[in-house]
């Protein structure tokens, strides 16, 4: 069920938008979930989640060592991990577990880096222009609505929102691109499943990438040994030919790159792209291009948290298993000071997903 005022855009057509009384019941809110300790990882959660981190390959590689079926259960176990690993890494990255700079996080951020194959390097940096600007654009010179939320931003590959046509056409610069043009806008919408399953891939090359040119080596090696000594593993103990075990390894990482990449894009994709300079402070922000899916023990789980989107934009170094518990106040917060509180079953946010990319196609 939709839960919002004025279309799926979730901000257009509220009507006057009270962004300094939304501003104030939120750091009130924020005060409240202090008292009540929802900004704190105790340490018998953050021991829970390192023991996660280490069991689950552990399992899945052991499965994979008994073939059949139980190499099969091993794949999905070791495609679940890996969206477990990523949002272990965003809560570090956020702060959760004390400053990121720390002795402690930063151990941690290595771990997840060679368990995850993709580093903070990259991620920080574009995840907190995300968090300060979602679905946020400038006006270039030119006039062209220009992403500042590099989420948004996939050219030439994909137009996530018909408002980005114009500049994802200026960006299509080389050959390649300009001929990947003619095809791409009108095969987006039945190549975006095939798309998420390889994100993963995608976001550790950019790790990698970036780790090198800013002479963080450590860090890009971690990534690099993830692929290495996976791919290594895997075809030592596949009890048929070395080959079947790469082949195995790949699949988890499909698998697991389209769980993460599906539960990434209902937040955000088919809400407004707006121009960042008209809008009223970071609260205001937030509440134009976030939305909510349902929340449940189970979801919660399989998501991190992050099916409470709205709350973790509202409060993003908030510990993700009480996002859940301010849903209600922040809800109650934004409809009283006129913003649209949008929440939507998952189906009802992909169709809205892919909606926002057959127009963008089409524009």
């Amino acid at each position: 069920m939709s839960v919002f005022f004025g279309p799926a855009a979730g901000f257009q057509g509220v009507r006057n938008p009270d962004a300094r009384g939304l501003a104030q019941r939120m750091t009130a809110l924020q005060a409240l979930a202090r008292k009540k300790g929802y900004f704190n990882v105790p340490l018998w959660e953050q021991a829970l989640r390192c023991i996660e981190l280490a069991a689950l390959p552990v399992l899945a590689f052991t499965l994979l060592a008994n073939g059949g079926a139980a190499a099969v259960a091993g794949a999905i176990l070791l495609a679940i991990h890996y969206p477990r690993t990523g949002y272990l890494g965003h809560d570090i990255a956020h702060n959760h577990w004390g400053p990121r700079n720390d002795a402690k996080p930063r151990f941690m951020l290595g771990a997840v880096a060679l368990f995850q194959g993709y580093g903070s390097t990259w991620w920080v940096k574009k995840h907190e222009l995300h968090h300060a600007f979602p679905n946020g654009c400038r006006v270039s010179d030119s006039g062209i609505l220009t992403p500042i939320d590099g989420d948004i931003d996939s050219a030439p590959w994909l137009v996530w929102d018909k408002a980005l046509a114009e500049y994802n056409s200026k960006a299509r610069k080389s050959a390649w691109a300009k001929l990947l043009s003619l095809a791409m806008p009108r095969l987006q919408v039945p190549l975006f499943f095939p798309f998420l399953s390889l994100v993963r891939f995608n976001w550790s090359w950019q790790s990698i990438d970036i780790a090198v040119r800013e002479k963080k080596f450590g860090e890009a090696a971690l990534c690099a040994a993830h692929w290495i000594f996976g791919l290594a593993l895997a075809g030592f103990l596949t009890p048929g030919p070395a080959w079947t075990g790469a082949v195995w390894f790949l699949c988890a990482q499909l698998l697991g790159g389209f769980i993460l990449g599906i539960v990434f894009v209902l937040n955000h994709t088919g809400m407004e792209v707006y121009d960042a300079s008209q809008a009223g402070g970071f609260y205001d922000r937030q509440a134009r291009a976030t939305r909510n899916t349902p929340s449940s023990i189970f979801l919660d789980w399989m998501t991190g948290g992050l099916n409470s989107q709205i709350e973790h934009h509202m409060f993003p170094t908030m510990a993700r298993r009480n996002l859940s518990k301010m849903r209600t106040m922040t809800r109650n917060a934004m409809l009283e000071c006129g913003y649209a509180y949008e929440e939507m079953e998952n189906r009802e946010a992909l169709q809205a997903v892919l909606s926002s990319l057959g127009d963008a196609a089409r524009a």
